[in-house]
């Protein structure tokens, strides 16, 4: 397969992919993963994109391991490699179990001692399984986690679906 992605280099940014540039640089990540100089193609987009992110990732009411196990349903959803790559790393530090990745990663059902991860890991997988969520799910999931909670998990699965697809047409390999 041919390569699609191309890694940037800084000095050969123009101004508005270096103002972007810098500003993920500078923001909560502390670098400009792969997947974001990819975007840089398109400054403005790439702009909108990161700030997202930054939301989906640091800012929703959902505890960081949830975030993270929602992110690492989508990965495998995706075959986003990249993406599992740097979740799955992000997901033990945020304190997800190791027997709960490792069994995602062999497309196995996880054993959940978390109830809470449980919801999230249900909703997420019968959502990409059926492109709907079950009433009763919706329910659960809502009274666990109340409407705004449940809002921000679904953007997290949108964003991380969106940048899921961009992994998969520039065929973005995981970072060394």
């Amino acid at each position: 397969m041919a390569e699609r992605f191309q890694l940037l280099d800084r000095e050969t940014l123009d101004p508005d992919q270096r103002a972007v540039f810098e500003a993920i640089l500078s923001g909560p990540r502390g670098a400009v993963p792969h997947i974001f100089q990819l975007y840089l193609a398109s400054p403005d987009l790439a702009a909108r994109v990161q700030e997202l992110g930054a939301f989906c990732r640091y800012g929703t009411g959902l505890p960081r391991h949830l975030s993270e196990l929602a992110i690492l349903v989508v990965a495998r959803h995706w075959h986003a490699e990249y993406e599992w790559a740097i979740h799955r790393i992000e997901a033990a530090k945020a304190g997800l179990p190791e027997d709960v990745i490792a069994a995602m990663e062999a497309g196995e059902r996880p054993q959940f001692d978390d109830a809470d991860a449980e919801v999230v890991y249900d909703f997420a997988t019968e959502f990409f399984r059926e492109n709907d969520v079950s009433d009763a799910l919706f329910q659960r999931t809502i009274d666990r986690f109340e409407r705004k909670t449940v809002v921000e998990l679904t953007g997290v699965l949108g964003y991380y679906s969106m940048l899921a697809v961009a992994i998969r047409i520039f065929r973005l390999r995981p970072e060394k």
